[in-house]
């Protein structure tokens, strides 16, 4: 009875790997079929039609200066039409290296834009601080000069409130 309950225990351990592995073997199917063939452009036409050409000019040369060989082969690959495509694209989700992109996106460009729109947000409310504390000193100052323009009222003798009304009327467009 005990073997047969070793015997039971292995079986189920080999059966535990042998699932594990068929998981393993399914997770690789799919990872090779995710895998797409990148077609390979044929320059076959274009390395003959150079080969072809180079022929022509050693048989054309009667000496074997290797300086005039370049030059007359530059010359023949210079006129050689090229095809250019240009294309302008904006790409909101990368083709390749996708965890990268978002790494730098999320991770670096999002928490630096958030932070100098604060700091930009910190120096415009900063810069009304300081204008709205200047306006409270003065406003403080002019309160004082009435208090003190008030109280010398009460106290002046005549000659004293003639010279204050004068200097407030000279001082009154100003």
């Amino acid at each position: 009875m005990k073997e047969i309950d070793e015997l039971n225990q292995r079986m189920d351990s080999n059966d535990e790997i042998v699932d594990s592995l068929v998981k393993k073997n399914t997770e690789m199917e799919k990872q090779v079929t995710k895998i797409t063939d990148n077609p390979v452009p044929d320059y076959s036409i274009a390395i003959n039609t150079i080969l072809t050409e180079v022929r022509e000019i050693k048989q054309n040369i009667k000496q074997n200066d290797e300086l005039t060989l370049l030059k007359q082969i530059y010359e023949k690959l210079s006129k050689v039409p090229t095809s250019i495509t240009k294309q302008i694209r904006i790409l909101l989700f990368p083709e390749t290296n996708q965890g990268q992109y978002y790494k730098i996106v999320f991770g670096r460009l999002i928490p630096w834009g958030i932070c100098l729109v604060v700091i930009t947000y910190l120096y415009s409310l900063g810069g009304k601080a300081i204008d709205a504390y200047g306006q409270h000193m003065q406003n403080e100052q002019s309160a004082h000069y009435q208090r003190a323009w008030i109280y010398l009222k009460q106290i002046a003798k005549k000659r004293t409130l003639a010279a204050m009304d004068t200097a407030y009327l000279k001082t009154e467009n100003k």
